[in-house]
């Protein structure tokens, strides 16, 4: 069975347990996320493109971390795909795997913007 397919898009209890059960502080940090997770999606297509393997690192890892925050196993599966791929300087599969990102990230945001 893939991986992926046993996570979650959005778990949310996993993410509220994390801010001990504050809903509100889950929301506002959700919101934050909302509003951040572009610039991050953009500066790891530019890393993909350009091939820049220490970039996509950074940015990958950021991006697995934020997702994490709020939930969103499955697209910090991804991120952590993309990280590693940066970490290890190989970067064949690096489109594949930011488009399955880009697919999860827009699941997760239909996801909190419904929670």
């Amino acid at each position: 069975m893939n991986l992926s397919a046993q996570l979650m898009t959005l778990n949310k209890n996993l993410a509220l347990s994390r801010v001990g059960g504050d809903e509100e502080l889950f929301q506002e940090i959700a919101s934050i996320y909302l509003e951040e997770y572009p610039a991050l999606v953009a500066e790891i297509e530019r890393a993909v493109r350009s091939g820049d393997a220490s970039g996509l690192t950074n940015s990958a890892h950021t991006l697995k971390g934020s997702a994490g925050a709020v939930g969103g196993e499955v697209a910090a599966h991804y991120a952590l795909q993309l990280e590693t791929m940066g970490r290890q300087s190989r970067l064949d599969g690096a489109a594949e795997a930011l488009e399955a990102l880009r697919q999860a990230l827009d699941s997760l945001k239909a996801e909190l913007a419904a929670a």
